[in-house]
């Protein structure tokens, strides 16, 4: 029962299947890659007078139009084959989503529109114990080569990122880099003229641009504070 197991126990398993769905979602050059850091959230109800914790871990991936129920299928196909995942259209074709169980009760679950732009799939522990853990915030660190490019042509050369990273499979590691609050050029497309030539391009309007870029996924998406999010997703290595 997940009521038994603490939030300690479960995070070991929450972070693998993390990597197991980062892996999967870079598989494709059709596809673009965020990926969140770890969240711990208390507040939880294990039972009626007992309050527990859940953790949470996501994976954003940026699809082209009408490709989420697509690339859903092919994430959930290239999951380990014991999380029995599954991916489908349902409320007549209206809605996707991605179910899977990475064992430890650990949930993987996605829901989106089946016209959205980009989907969110989410690994939870579900309710837990508390323990004494800590979810690390994100590191400082230079960008990659694919990032500064960006960062370049939106003005802000020079800048530190974020980082995140995550365990793949077969050892490997996943790294992850965010800058915000980066200001918003009035058209976006004419600021990244120069960076995306000979790019994968997977989205580009003007509420954001995400495209791949010799093996790294780049998204540039406004936040609608005048302002956008620039990240940049290393495939695991």
């Amino acid at each position: 029962m997940p009521e038994q197991r603490s939030i300690a126990d479960a995070l070991p398993v929450l972070e693998q299947a993390t990597g197991a769905v980062y892996a999967a979602a870079f598989a494709s050059e059709d596809r673009v890659v965020e990926l969140g850091r770890l969240l711990v959230r208390p507040g939880c109800r294990l039972t009626p007078v007992r309050d527990g914790v859940e953790a949470v871990r996501d994976v954003v991936v940026h699809v082209s139009a009408d490709g989420a129920l697509e690339a859903l299928r092919e994430i959930a196909a290239a999951l380990p084959k014991d999380y029995a995942a599954e991916a489908d259209a349902n409320s007549g074709g209206r809605r996707v989503g991605l179910q899977a169980d990475a064992g430890g009760y650990v949930a993987i679950d996605a829901r989106a529109d089946a016209a959205a732009a980009m989907v969110r799939i989410e690994a939870t522990t579900g309710c837990r114990p508390a323990a004494d853990v800590h979810a690390p915030g994100p590191g400082e660190a230079e960008p990659p080569a694919s990032l500064r490019a960006v960062l370049t042509a939106l003005g802000r050369p020079g800048e530190r990122a974020a980082e995140v990273t995550v365990a793949c499979p077969d050892g490997q590691e996943g790294r992850a880099y965010s800058v915000e609050a980066v200001p918003a050029p009035k058209d976006l497309g004419v600021a990244l003229r120069d960076v995306i030539g000979g790019a994968t391009v997977v989205r580009g309007e003007q509420a954001g641009w995400a495209y791949r870029a010799g093996g790294d996924s780049i998204a540039v998406v406004r936040d609608g504070a005048g302002t956008v999010r620039v990240t940049a997703a290393l495939p695991c290595a």
